[in-house]
């Protein structure tokens, strides 16, 4: 059967107007000279079905005769235990995508600094509600410092002794001009790592 296109174009060649807004099907019946229904005018009637006969009535059935007397009731079986169903409210395993965290573009002591500062928040005396942000946001930071780290250790394990020694000097460049005493910490446990491959 030809394509919608290829039925417009040949509805064209044949200078047939008034296809727009019709069907596949209503297009082939244009082309094989047929008025497609196009549902502004009424569709033939078709012939009702003819009448089916009422099946004949069926004799009642006879009384049941009464039941003979009970025997006596064996044990019932354990009810199965029932079926636990997930809720939809409920977290199934879902597959680890290799997407980055948020905030995972920030440097290891940024990170650090600000996962301190949020702590000392938490031991503050806040509402519940401040709490419950700020609880979220300390997550949030610490997954990215987490996955930061972990992409600084897997950076330079797959660098050479060259390599290691110019981030060394420029991660010191960046200690000696670091105000912050707080992220002294990040930078000494970075420079750890580094001599550990040196």
């Amino acid at each position: 059967m030809p394509t919608v296109c290829e039925l417009i174009a040949e509805l064209k060649a044949k200078k047939i107007k008034g296809y727009s807004g019709l069907r596949k099907d209503e297009m082939q019946a244009l082309l094989d000279g047929y008025k497609p229904f196009t549902g502004k005018e009424k569709p033939p009637k078709a012939k009702p079905a003819p009448k089916a006969k009422p099946a004949p009535k069926a004799k009642p059935a006879p009384k049941a005769k009464p039941a003979p007397a009970k025997k006596p009731a064996e044990p019932k079986p354990a009810p199965k235990e029932p079926v636990k169903l997930l809720k939809f409210t409920e977290k199934v395993d879902e597959p680890k995508t290799d997407k980055p965290p948020p905030l995972s573009n920030k440097p290891l002591d940024e990170l650090y600094v600000k996962i301190v500062s949020l702590k000392k928040r938490l031991a503050d005396d806040i509402n519940s509600n401040e709490k419950k942000v700020v609880e979220k946001s300390l997550d949030i930071y610490k997954t990215a410092y987490r996955y930061v780290k972990q992409q600084f250790i897997n950076s330079i394990k797959k660098m050479n002794k060259k390599d290691l020694k110019k981030l060394s000097k420029a991660l010191e460049k960046k200690y000696n001009e670091n105000k912050n005493k707080e992220a002294d910490v990040v930078f000494e446990e970075q420079f750890r790592e580094i001599n550990k491959l040196l």
